[in-house]
């Protein structure tokens, strides 16, 4: 990995070797290098949390994660939704992590586990898939604790439905791609009612979950963002 890295560019190698070998062991430097190399946007993140660098070495990044488990993992790494912010915090590390997974899997040859271009676009999809749903259980969360949720009967509530489009829907996310929604909920009947007996109309609810998961996906936290959000292709998307 050290020798792909000085490939790529040999005199960033030999600084980010420097700056990175008092935090990483041998093994960890090599792929943290190369990362770095092939990804100068990657270094900040690396040079501050290198602890990711060393349970990616530890776990191991060959193996292709499947669109359930992935998500069954990042929901045991974040927690209960009902935490809020903190929940958050954990979801974007643990997103932060998949990514650097999934950038040394596509820079590694086949024969060492590397993945090519489409496996890449598949994980990336796969893990926007789940931080979406992740981030709307925490919107959903919070809107059953400030307002309740509406009923579509006596025992059901209503539902909140996540359409991704583009490169999104289609199975073909990069690392620099935004992700396109389209933001629906099912009926106009009936009413939420908090825990103080205040009511709330469905449309009232959902708009405030809708806001909540947009700002949920594109908040800056110590690991970044998770997604740059585009709600322009339905109309009055942005509002």
């Amino acid at each position: 990995m050290l020798a792909l890295a000085r490939t790529i560019d040999a005199a960033r190698a030999v600084e980010v070797e420097a700056r990175l070998s008092a935090a990483l062991s041998v093994d960890a430097l090599a792929l943290g290098t190369l990362l770095s190399c092939a990804y100068p946007a990657l270094f900040a993140s690396i040079e501050a949390s290198p602890d990711l660098v060393r349970e990616l070495c530890r776990e191991g990044f060959s193996a292709p994660r499947e669109p359930e488990p992935l998500l069954t993992s990042l929901a045991l790494r974040a927690g209960d939704p009902s935490e809020g912010d903190a929940f958050m915090e954990r979801l974007r590390r643990a997103a932060r992590f998949e990514r650097l997974r999934i950038a040394a899997r596509e820079l590694l040859p086949a024969a060492l586990g590397g993945a090519d271009v489409d496996v890449t676009a598949r994980e990336i999809t796969a893990l926007a898939e789940a931080t979406i749903e992740l981030s709307l259980r925490e919107a959903v969360s919070a809107a059953r604790q400030r307002t309740g949720l509406p009923m579509r009967n006596a025992a059901e509530p209503g539902r909140f439905v996540v359409l991704g489009m583009g490169k999104l829907g289609g199975g073909e996310l990069n690392a620099g791609s935004d992700v396109d929604l389209i933001y629906f909920y099912d009926a106009d009947e009936g009413e939420a009612v908090a825990s103080d007996g205040s009511t709330s109309t469905p449309h009232e609810v959902w708009t405030r979950v809708a806001r909540r998961l947009t700002a949920n996906l594109e908040q800056i936290g110590a690991d970044g963002a998770l997604w740059r959000v585009d709600l322009r292709l339905r109309p009055e998307g942005s509002t």
